[in-house]
């Protein structure tokens, strides 16, 4: 008998799909920022667009794997809110010119900080 190339966490949490879709969308921007707004941007606001993505990416990086470890409650709400709201602010930043949103960055920060230390803190206890 064969052993399965894939055996599904039982009890998976949300947090596979949200890593993987979360994921996409950062290659998808990131695209979009190398191809279309790398002339149309300053040197520093691209930068700032570029910061964006890549802590997207870390995000759904983790996501993936505490979805794929079957980790889920709000270790994962944490780290997807805060990466929401970090990658977001500084997506809008940019596009939109709204600077004020860099006092809601470092929120985002704290609350991806604040999951992973949550999820550090299960991990000692299982």
């Amino acid at each position: 008998m064969s052993t399965p190339l894939y055996t599904p966490v039982p009890r998976a949490s949300r947090a596979l799909p949200a890593g993987a879709l979360w994921g996409a969308l950062g290659i998808a921007l990131g695209a979009f920022g190398a191809h279309t707004l790398s002339g149309r941007l300053s040197a520093g606001d691209l930068a700032i667009f570029e910061t964006g993505v890549r802590y997207q990416m870390y995000a759904a990086l983790a996501l993936l794997a505490l979805g794929a470890a079957g980790y889920g409650g709000w270790p994962v709400r944490l780290l997807l809110l805060g990466s929401l709201i970090f990658s977001l602010s500084l997506y809008l930043l940019v596009g939109l010119n709204v600077r004020w949103l860099g006092a809601v960055t470092p929120i985002g920060g704290v609350l991806m900080i604040a999951g992973l230390v949550w999820l550090a803190l299960l991990s000692l206890r299982r």
